[in-house]
């Protein structure tokens, strides 16, 4: 079977920026970086086993300290791991940059509007190694203005100029929202008077549902990216702690994205909908500019990352699929997702071929296709505006 995607690059189209932690890690930091929860004391040390089990433990943390052992050439064992993991993260730019190297990875579209306090593009660039693209997230623009602006009128106009001003920026690819972790992804047709109505609760508390306004925003997001040809990444499926999981499916989202004026928009389901990817892979191949990544539940769903790459392309186009990570801590996340990506995509190729699906050949461009060029495609207009600066 000559399907060889080792060499193929990776960009991934989903993560966030990190710095060097303030010292090394002990085995109860280092898992609670790497890790989805939101609860500090998720991890306790003096509760290893004599094979490295931490209670909390999961096969996505496994399998990072497996693959870890072998980059670093040591015992497959948490505490080994974490050591020698410190000493090469002395030079963290270097360090970071040997990760990407080893999985390929050339490129990113960073969403720098998380971690806070926000990371400087610039500063991750230098860790990085490379040029990154940009989603703008729309929430904290929501935040900003609702501090700023004492009338409902004021901040509408004052949060959809930002928009477009930011839009302007070649290395800014699209917006983003995560409406799923607030009020939920059924968006309800822009309502003006309900939207200025929930404008006082919202300045009262920037978290709060007020879900007439946050839909309102979402809608004037949606058109800023109609307006410029930029792309709409809408945060769906599980997350963190915090997600709003029943009102998270992508499903909820069809009545806004089957809207006449919204037919030529861009969207990018980000997370792919996980775990209601057949959901999402079926809006990816009925509606002809909506777009899925494989971020978050790879890595983080382990061992599952070969199930749910077979699961996606049950109906999701090829030219409609891309890798991401969703990395927001540590470069082993990116790290980890690129190669099990790799290794499991390739698998799923395989078993394709074998079935007489398709031949080698168009096995081999589908996986090329997912790592890369739909991201070249998809985006060939921030790419081509990078390249003339």
């Amino acid at each position: 079977m000559s399907i060889n995607l080792q060499q193929v690059p990776a960009v991934d189209v989903h993560c966030h920026p990190f710095v060097a932690p303030e010292k090394p890690h002990t085995v109860e930091s280092f898992l609670n970086t790497l890790s989805l929860s939101v609860i500090p004391d998720m991890f306790t040390k003096q509760d290893i086993s004599e094979n490295g089990i931490v209670p909390g433990m999961n096969m996505y943390l496994q399998l990072t300290i497996r693959r870890l052992a072998q980059f670093f050439q040591c015992e497959p064992h948490i505490e080994a791991v974490v050591e020698a993991r410190n000493q090469h993260a002395e030079d963290y730019a270097n360090y970071t940059q040997s990760l990407y190297q080893d999985a390929n990875i050339t490129g990113m579209i960073v969403d720098y509007g998380y971690p806070v306090p926000h990371i400087p593009k610039a500063d991750f660039e230098q860790t990085a190694g490379f040029h990154t693209f940009e989603i703008y997230r729309i929430e904290p623009v929501m935040e900003y203005y609702g501090a700023q602006c004492k009338t409902f009128t004021e901040f509408k106009q004052a949060y959809y100029d930002d928009l477009l001003q930011t839009l302007q920026r070649p290395d800014v690819v699209g917006l983003k929202s995560i409406i799923a972790y607030r009020s939920g992804l059924e968006v309800l047709p822009k309502d003006e008077d309900k939207a200025a109505d929930a404008y006082a609760t919202f300045r009262n508390n920037t978290r709060a549902a007020v879900k007439p306004l946050r839909d309102y925003c979402m809608h004037l997001a949606m058109e800023a990216c109609t307006e410029t040809n930029k792309v709409m990444h809408i945060h769906t499926g599980v997350g963190d702690g915090e997600v709003v999981l029943p009102k998270a499916s992508p499903s909820l989202l069809i009545d806004m994205l089957r809207t006449p004026k919204y037919s030529q928009t861009k969207v990018h389901f980000v997370h792919g909908g996980y775990p209601w990817m057949e959901e999402a892979a079926f809006i990816t191949s009925i509606l002809p500019n909506v777009y899925m990544d494989i971020s978050l539940q790879i890595p983080f769903a382990g061992h599952g990352s070969k199930r749910i790459l077979s699961t996606v392309f049950e109906f999701a186009p090829f030219d409609k699929v891309m890798f991401g990570s969703d990395c927001f801590s540590a470069p082993e996340m990116n790290w980890l997702a690129a190669k099990l990506f790799r290794q499991d995509l390739t698998e799923v190729l395989e078993t394709w071929v074998e079935r007489d699906y398709m031949d080698e050949n168009m096995a081999q461009e589908i996986g090329e296709m997912v790592l890369y060029r739909n991201f070249e495609r998809v985006y060939q207009d921030a790419i081509a505006a990078c390249s003339n600066e």
